[in-house]
Protein backbone atom coordinates (compact mmCIF):
# COMPACT_ATOMS: atom_id res chain seq x y z
CA UNK A 1 0.00 0.00 0.00
CA UNK A 2 1.34 3.27 -1.16
CA UNK A 3 1.80 6.18 1.86
CA UNK A 4 1.87 8.76 -0.38
CA UNK A 5 0.22 9.67 -3.90
CA UNK A 6 3.58 9.34 -5.51
CA UNK A 7 4.12 6.58 -7.49
CA UNK A 8 7.02 5.77 -10.26
CA UNK A 9 7.20 2.25 -10.24
CA UNK A 10 6.35 2.37 -14.01
CA UNK A 11 8.92 4.57 -14.55
CA UNK A 12 11.78 1.64 -13.88
CA UNK A 13 13.24 -0.21 -15.82
CA UNK A 14 11.16 -2.95 -17.24
CA UNK A 15 12.25 -6.37 -18.92
CA UNK A 16 11.65 -5.03 -22.68
CA UNK A 17 14.13 -2.28 -21.37
CA UNK A 18 16.60 -4.82 -20.29
CA UNK A 19 16.65 -6.76 -23.58
CA UNK A 20 17.16 -3.51 -25.72
CA UNK A 21 20.03 -2.79 -23.06
CA UNK A 22 21.84 -6.13 -24.04
CA UNK A 23 21.08 -6.10 -27.52
CA UNK A 24 22.56 -2.41 -27.91
CA UNK A 25 25.37 -3.67 -26.06
CA UNK A 26 26.53 -6.63 -28.18
CA UNK A 27 26.05 -3.91 -31.27
CA UNK A 28 28.45 -1.76 -29.27
CA UNK A 29 31.31 -5.14 -28.54
CA UNK A 30 31.02 -5.74 -32.20
CA UNK A 31 31.58 -2.62 -33.69
CA UNK A 32 34.64 -2.20 -31.17
CA UNK A 33 35.72 -5.55 -32.52
CA UNK A 34 35.46 -4.50 -35.83
CA UNK A 35 37.17 -1.72 -35.63
CA UNK A 36 39.75 -3.51 -33.35
CA UNK A 37 40.84 -5.96 -36.23
CA UNK A 38 41.17 -3.66 -39.06
CA UNK A 39 43.68 -1.29 -36.49
CA UNK A 40 45.69 -4.73 -35.84
CA UNK A 41 45.36 -5.64 -39.55
CA UNK A 42 46.75 -1.74 -40.41
CA UNK A 43 49.32 -2.06 -38.28
CA UNK A 44 51.06 -5.50 -38.86
CA UNK A 45 50.40 -4.88 -42.90
CA UNK A 46 53.04 -1.82 -42.34
CA UNK A 47 55.63 -3.60 -40.46
CA UNK A 48 54.89 -7.70 -40.58
CA UNK A 49 55.10 -8.09 -36.63
CA UNK A 50 52.50 -9.05 -34.61
CA UNK A 51 49.83 -5.99 -33.19
CA UNK A 52 48.00 -7.22 -30.10
CA UNK A 53 45.22 -5.80 -28.19
CA UNK A 54 43.25 -6.54 -24.98
CA UNK A 55 39.80 -6.64 -24.35
CA UNK A 56 38.29 -7.08 -20.78
CA UNK A 57 38.88 -11.03 -20.90
CA UNK A 58 41.11 -12.04 -23.43
CA UNK A 59 43.70 -10.30 -25.58
CA UNK A 60 43.79 -10.46 -29.30
CA UNK A 61 47.12 -10.91 -31.54
CA UNK A 62 47.15 -10.45 -35.45
CA UNK A 63 49.75 -10.93 -37.67
CA UNK A 64 50.13 -10.50 -41.74
CA UNK A 65 53.24 -11.83 -43.82
CA UNK A 66 53.00 -10.61 -47.09
CA UNK A 67 55.63 -11.31 -50.04
CA UNK A 68 55.14 -9.66 -53.56
CA UNK A 69 53.80 -12.32 -55.80
CA UNK A 70 52.65 -14.48 -53.23
CA UNK A 71 50.07 -15.23 -50.85
CA UNK A 72 49.31 -12.75 -48.02
CA UNK A 73 49.05 -15.34 -44.78
CA UNK A 74 47.17 -13.68 -41.45
CA UNK A 75 47.78 -15.25 -38.11
CA UNK A 76 45.22 -14.32 -35.16
CA UNK A 77 45.69 -15.01 -31.78
CA UNK A 78 43.33 -15.51 -28.67
CA UNK A 79 45.13 -15.48 -25.73
CA UNK A 80 41.98 -16.03 -22.30
CA UNK A 81 38.57 -16.91 -21.53
CA UNK A 82 36.80 -16.64 -24.11
CA UNK A 83 33.22 -18.53 -24.95
CA UNK A 84 33.41 -20.85 -28.31
CA UNK A 85 30.30 -18.53 -30.29
CA UNK A 86 33.23 -15.74 -29.35
CA UNK A 87 36.20 -17.24 -31.48
CA UNK A 88 33.51 -17.35 -34.12
CA UNK A 89 32.74 -13.90 -34.20
CA UNK A 90 36.00 -12.87 -34.46
CA UNK A 91 37.15 -15.06 -36.91
CA UNK A 92 34.27 -14.21 -39.54
CA UNK A 93 35.15 -10.39 -38.83
CA UNK A 94 38.34 -10.48 -39.81
CA UNK A 95 38.70 -8.21 -42.71
CA UNK A 96 39.30 -10.08 -46.23
CA UNK A 97 39.67 -14.23 -45.11
CA UNK A 98 37.18 -16.28 -46.16
CA UNK A 99 34.84 -17.77 -43.11
CA UNK A 100 34.96 -21.12 -44.35
CA UNK A 101 39.10 -20.82 -44.33
CA UNK A 102 40.40 -20.65 -41.03
CA UNK A 103 43.05 -23.47 -39.76
CA UNK A 104 43.83 -24.20 -35.68
CA UNK A 105 47.92 -23.83 -35.84
CA UNK A 106 49.84 -24.92 -32.87
CA UNK A 107 52.40 -22.62 -33.03
CA UNK A 108 52.76 -18.56 -34.65
CA UNK A 109 54.60 -17.77 -36.88
CA UNK A 110 57.81 -16.98 -34.48
CA UNK A 111 56.84 -18.74 -31.50
CA UNK A 112 54.84 -21.51 -29.89
CA UNK A 113 51.49 -21.59 -28.41
CA UNK A 114 51.36 -20.17 -24.18
CA UNK A 115 48.45 -22.06 -22.34
CA UNK A 116 45.01 -20.21 -22.84
CA UNK A 117 46.15 -19.48 -26.30
CA UNK A 118 44.40 -20.39 -29.65
CA UNK A 119 45.42 -19.27 -33.18
CA UNK A 120 44.14 -19.71 -36.33
CA UNK A 121 45.03 -19.11 -39.74
CA UNK A 122 44.13 -18.17 -43.33
CA UNK A 123 44.81 -16.29 -46.62
CA UNK A 124 43.96 -12.56 -46.66
CA UNK A 125 43.00 -11.45 -50.26
CA UNK A 126 45.68 -9.00 -50.95
CA UNK A 127 42.93 -6.51 -52.58
CA UNK A 128 41.66 -6.36 -49.41
CA UNK A 129 44.97 -6.23 -47.59
CA UNK A 130 45.88 -3.10 -49.83
CA UNK A 131 42.89 -1.48 -49.07
CA UNK A 132 43.51 -1.94 -46.04
CA UNK A 133 46.65 -0.48 -46.01
CA UNK A 134 46.05 2.59 -48.00
CA UNK A 135 43.22 3.80 -45.31
CA UNK A 136 44.27 6.34 -42.71
CA UNK A 137 44.59 5.29 -39.15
Amino acid sequence: MLKTETHTAHLLPAREDHVRYRAEAGVRFVRRLRATLLDLAHATLRDGREHTREFDTFTLGLQVRADDGHETYLAIRITGSVPPNLTVLILRNVPGCEAGGWYPEYALPERDLLPAEQAWSNLMDPRVAAQVLDEER
